[in-house]
């Protein structure tokens, strides 16, 4: 699919165009072979770089093609996958030319929603402040389902000692998707400081605002995946600590029940022989051998409970 808008300061709204206009904004959402050919053909856009944008496994990074230095700018963005209940990440390829901007992705998923229903007032007349809106709204997906993921990590804190097994295959499933978003976060706040100290973006003093909070954005959407990671690796080192240590109260338990039993079994065995044992016609043989038995059986007790086996 291939939308073009456009919306200039004179425009009260964003208008959907038939062609390509300058300042235009192209939209172009999980394009066919042909819609394909048309972007490379017609608008001269490098072929490689918009099939790169199609592959799940597209990494952040920053090219520059053609004779007016086009700029292919590759980010990713997080995205609720219905399918499989998780959150993923989606590539999302920002091309910059003289005339135009475009947008290439597989999927909407959302991204785009907030511009296409005017939310965001923005003119795609005005490039670079428009690209820098799209990055702004991309570090606020990644904040907001970042904020999800702590308030469920955090929850877990306060229950460690009944995490289940469900409990830690969530761990799992959480720490693979936050370091998910450190593989896109990282690289793209590289990427947003080359763009910057290299002046291919270009802003108005009143602009620089934007690029301050896109900055802060990403660099605290990084510190907070690391804190959670380290929250994770700690509770899971903690829960494993706890059932070490539960293991071997239950074992040292079992040991000392099994001890105290089997002195009095001992004794039993050994009295219960058919053979001539001492003190076996006094009259008292039984009371002794079961004080004697019950007195083996305290001393064991009293050992037991002192070294905390009990």
């Amino acid at each position: 699919m291939i939308d073009i808008y456009k919306k200039t300061l004179k425009s009260e709204k964003l208008e959907q165009i038939k062609k390509v206009e300058k300042g235009s904004w192209v939209l172009v959402i999980d394009p066919s072979d042909e819609e394909v050919d048309i972007l490379s053909d017609e608008l001269g856009l490098e072929r490689g770089h918009i099939l790169d944008a199609l592959d799940w496994h597209e990494t952040p990074r920053l090219e520059i093609e053609g004779e007016n230095d086009d700029l292919y700018i590759f980010l990713r963005f997080p995205f609720i996958d219905e399918e499989l209940d998780e959150i993923r990440t989606m590539p999302v390829l920002f091309i910059l030319t003289d005339d135009f901007v475009a947008t290439v992705s597989r999927e909407n998923q959302k991204l785009f929603d907030d511009f296409l229903t005017e939310k965001i007032s923005f003119y795609t007349t005005q490039k670079s402040k428009f690209l820098s809106y799209m990055f702004l709204r991309i570090s606020l997906l990644y904040r907001g389902y970042l904020n999800t993921l702590s308030k469920k990590i955090r929850g877990r804190e306060d229950i460690l000692g009944k995490i289940s097994s469900q409990d830690i295959i969530n761990f799992v499933r959480w720490e693979n998707i936050l370091n998910d978003f450190l593989t896109a976060l990282v690289p793209a706040s590289n990427m947003y400081r080359t763009l910057l100290s290299k002046h291919y973006l270009q802003y108005f003093k009143e602009d620089q605002e934007i690029v301050e909070d896109i900055m802060l954005s990403n660099d605290e959407a990084i510190d907070i995946c690391k804190t959670n990671i380290k929250t994770i690796v700690n509770l899971r080192e903690a829960y494993s600590t706890l059932m070490t240590n539960n293991l071997n109260r239950a074992i040292k338990f079992l040991t000392a029940i099994t001890i105290i039993l089997t002195l009095p079994t001992m004794i039993a065995s050994i009295y219960g022989m058919n053979i001539t044992l001492p003190f076996q016609e006094h009259p008292l043989a039984f009371a002794g051998v079961m004080g004697a038995t019950v007195l083996v059986v305290v001393i064991a007790f009293v050992l037991f409970k002192t070294r905390d086996w009990l």
